[in-house]
């Protein structure tokens, strides 16, 4: 099972490489906006894992329901999600700093396809998910503090989200993210009002 651990973090990183840019160097939101097919709010409804046909990367699935699209007129009602890492029986693959899906999320995700499938992924690693949470009496977005690999990695002060949902932190509202994403499909420039 170590041999087998060993191979998988080998393919990772050659499946990372192309890649590796994007996963340490901060993109900017225009950017990450422009590059995305598709940028919605949605419920989680449901999730699990599965090898791949080849059997050797294990992908976690999601149906999330749409509420929203952001710059986009119309699409369907549901997205099939997909991104590397989870567990089957035995065997748990992670993919160091991408995204976690979570059954119950209400999230905003940016998406790209997978050039094999119609399947989507979130776009830009954990820059193309963000949680909605409640503050103040109004919905706010917030960066998800939690990547695969946090547990492993043991980063002090990081906390699971899955038992804090409250998550505190920089957070905007849904109706400002909606005009940045605007802004940015028309290649202008957003000033964010002073308060």
């Amino acid at each position: 099972m170590h041999r087998r651990s060993l191979i998988l973090v080998g393919l990772l990183f050659v499946l990372a490489v192309p890649l590796a840019a994007s996963q340490f160097i901060r993109l900017p939101f225009d950017q990450v906006t422009r590059e995305s097919a598709l940028i919605v709010r949605g419920h989680a409804e449901q999730t699990w894992t599965a090898w791949d046909d080849a059997h050797e990367v294990i992908y976690t699935y999601a149906t999330f329901r749409v509420n929203r699209y952001f710059g986009e007129s119309t699409g369907p009602d549901t997205l099939l999600v997909r991104e590397v890492g989870g567990t089957v029986g035995d065997y748990t693959q992670e993919a160091i700093g991408f995204p976690e899906i979570r059954r119950g999320e209400d999230v905003v995700l940016f998406l790209s396809q997978w050039e094999d499938s119609t399947d989507y992924r979130i776009h830009a690693f954990n820059q193309g998910k963000y949680l909605v949470r409640g503050r103040g009496g109004m919905e706010v977005l917030t960066e998800d503090p939690v990547k695969q690999g946090d547990a492993r990695l043991e980063r002090p002060g990081r906390f699971d989200a899955r038992q804090n949902a409250d998550v505190e932190g920089p957070g905007m509202s849904i109706d400002e993210f909606a005009m940045m994403v605007e802004a940015a499909r028309a290649a202008e420039r957003y000033e964010r009002p002073r308060k």
